[in-house]
């Protein structure tokens, strides 16, 4: 059935689209969250997150404590926390946990279970997410391998297969989930909004710390009597029998009937005195805030979400701050009543520790909220911001006049530049850091205003100069619709205002420029740009030029190795022998590399296949290694281990 087209006028600029097109022209370019969630989840701005949340509500009730509680579906029980102060910190704790002082924290919903093993399985199952453990980094566990009398070891320790599916230890999927990192709670996060049409997100360490103790400064949720076998889930006797001397000063008189995790809600007089259940005990959980030491001496008092995250800084450099403690842990209370602080980790619930936020152990899990003042944004494996500092852009003719943008020491996606009578389209943009000096190239092309700016896919290293160069000019971001969706977490200046879902043509500078979506490989938002006229194609991340660096296949942002493959075979007869091709990253090249590249994905993915069939584990496969044709590949950003872990990770959801 041949397609019907529509035409639009943009700016004098004719546009043909498929049907799929959306255009958005009137979008404001400010920075306000409510701005963002109005136009996100349409929401009226004006409406109190009390009832936003009451609306969408499925059951709405008082619970036993005499707070407000909603149900929002598939488990999902919220409380209502409300609105006002309340004393944060201890001055019997740890330095961390000083000076104490007033906080105000406006109305807010919380959890009143941790997120469960089977809530969990219902987010992979639907976005297909891997998490950091699955994806290679492994999760430290309790193992239950104790070593002998005399022996060296310890029943904790890294295992590579460990992840919240293989976690060593039987739970049910009324359990809490755990071996998450703090990313993995954040893409729950992102996901479950769009499912719930509300933002969802991390708890504060505030908001943590007020649903735990009130407004009474409560050593435990509970009150301030010490635990027992019927108030939470802790290092007890049960522990001790299992784990035996490797246990964390266990209190081996009490019997809390679990020897690891316990269902969640299992303790019904270890609420809080909201009616929250498990802030004390059976997992530890991700709060949204840095972890640093010396925060509590100069936060704001309203509203504080901890310290801002530094600029270029890689996850496993980043600690979040994780409460409540676990299942491994103590009380924190010594047998005559007073608070240890230094006894270690404990289930206090003023206690504060920190871990990496790509890390994952068997005894951290997270729970969410509801605040209406943030935004959950699923973390990219391809987000960490590089050392941007003395970065230059080069310019290079490519033909006619199309030419490429290209950032020194491969730190941003290339550009592509069109100039001529309708002035300047361009393909991607790069860090915001570097838009003055791209703006600089350009005005040295001299070809008038920009007018366009087509995102290859949503990623920073291509798409965070939106807002610089949109806002500075009259231009149109056009993406994606996936890339809008996935952009919308950031400031409005950064959303494109066109959408398409298959391809988009602008009749620009005397040419045909036409955007193809083929998503799956890269990313789930992937374009491709004919320039048609010029016979030039900028194929995004889908092909990077070179050896230095073996492709990318972002799994959390819906890309696949496999697909990569495939869509390199669909775009290659669409492609003339005697094209230019910008590739995302590297040189300038041609169809003759796009045919080397093709030949590599097939080897190594085949590869990876036959031993991966055979029984091979990831460790056994990356240690093989890729053979000596590929043996000088990968000096780059994507190394030959990490891209055999992607197509190891790709083969169970590949095509």
């Amino acid at each position: 059935m041949r397609q019907q087209f529509r035409l639009v006028t943009v700016l004098g600029v004719v546009v043909a689209t498929l049907p799929a097109l959306k255009y958005a022209p009137s979008v404001e370019r400010v920075g306000s969250v409510e701005s963002a969630l109005e136009s996100a989840v349409s929401w009226p701005v004006r409406e109190s997150i009390v009832d936003r949340v009451l609306a969408a509500a499925k059951r709405t009730t008082t619970n036993t404590a005499g707070h407000r509680e909603v149900d929002l579906g598939e488990g999902h029980h919220f409380v209502l926390v409300p609105a006002g102060s309340f004393r944060m910190g201890s001055d019997e704790g740890l330095d961390d946990e000083r000076p104490t002082r007033d906080i105000e924290l406006d109305d807010y919903w919380i959890a009143k279970y941790p997120v469960t093993v089977g809530q969990f399985r219902a987010f992979v199952e639907a976005t297909g997410y891997v998490t950091d453990a699955e994806s290679g980094q492994g999760s430290w566990q309790w193992t239950g391998e104790v070593p002998e009398e005399g022996e060296r070891g310890d029943p904790w320790e890294p295992r590579l297969d460990g992840g919240w599916n293989n976690i060593y230890f039987e739970q049910g999927d009324d359990h809490p989930v755990g071996s998450v990192s703090w990313n993995d709670a954040q893409a729950f996060c992102a996901w479950l909004s769009s499912e719930l049409g509300l933002a969802v997100v991390l708890p504060t360490e505030a908001q943590w710390e007020k649903a735990a103790r009130g407004t009474e400064g409560r050593r435990f949720p509970w009150g301030n009597e010490a635990p027992d076998g019927r108030r939470a889930n802790y290092a007890d006797a049960n522990f001790v029998g299992k784990y035996g001397p490797h246990t964390r000063r266990p209190d081996a008189e009490v019997d809390d009937g679990y020897v690891e995790t316990s269902p969640v809600g299992a303790y019904d007089p270890g609420q809080s005195p909201y009616g929250i259940y498990d802030m004390a005990g059976n997992l530890g959980e991700w709060v949204y805030d840095i972890y640093d030491r010396g925060y509590y001496a100069g936060s704001p008092r309203r509203n504080p979400s901890g310290p801002e995250r530094p600029a270029g800084v890689a996850d496993a450099d980043i600690d979040r701050v994780n409460r409540g403690g676990s299942w491994v842990d103590w009380a924190g209370v010594d047998a005559d009543g007073r608070v240890a602080p230094e006894g270690g980790h404990s289930i206090r619930a003023a206690a504060r520790t920190g871990d990496e936020q790509n890390s994952s152990d068997d005894h951290m899990g997270f729970r969410i909220a509801i605040d209406g003042l943030r935004i959950a944004e699923a973390p990219s494996t391809a987000s960490q911001k590089p050392d941007l500092a003395g970065v230059e852009i080069v310019t290079h003719a490519v033909s006619g006049n199309i030419y490429m943008l290209e950032a020194t020491g491969d730190v941003a996606g290339n550009i592509a530049v069109s100039v001529g009578p309708d002035g300047i389209l361009v393909v991607d943009d790069q860090w915001a850091e570097l838009t003055r000096a791209i703006t600089k190239a350009l005005r040295a092309l001299d070809g008038g205003a920009l007018r366009f700016i087509i995102n290859t896919h949503h990623h920073d290293d291509h798409s965070d100069g939106n807002a610089n160069l949109a806002g500075g000019s009259d231009a149109l971001v056009v993406a994606h619709e996936r890339a809008r969706e996935r952009l919308l977490s950031k400031d409005s200046a950064h959303w494109p205002v066109i959408t398409f879902n298959e391809a988009l043509s602008l009749h620009f500078n005397g040419e045909e420029v036409r955007a193809l979506a083929i998503p799956g490989g890269h990313t789930d938002n992937d374009v491709v740009v004919f320039f048609t006229g010029s016979n030039v194609v900028h194929l995004g991340d889908l092909f990077n030029s070179g050896t230095s660096s073996f492709p990318t296949a972002d799994l959390q942002s819906g890309g696949n190795a496999l697909a990569m493959l495939a869509n390199l075979d669909a775009l290659l007869p669409m492609i003339p022998d005697d094209a230019a091709v910008i590739p995302g990253h590297g040189p300038l090249s041609g169809k003759a590399e796009l045919y080397r590249v093709r030949k590599m994905l097939d080897d190594t993915i085949n590869l990876v296949r036959i031993r991966k069939a055979a029984g091979r584990s990831l460790e056994e496969i990356i240690a093989a290694g890729l053979g000596r044709e590929y043996e000088g590949w990968g000096y780059g950003y994507m190394s030959a281990d990490g891209w055999i872990e992607m197509i190891y990770n790709s083969l169970d959801g590949g095509p």
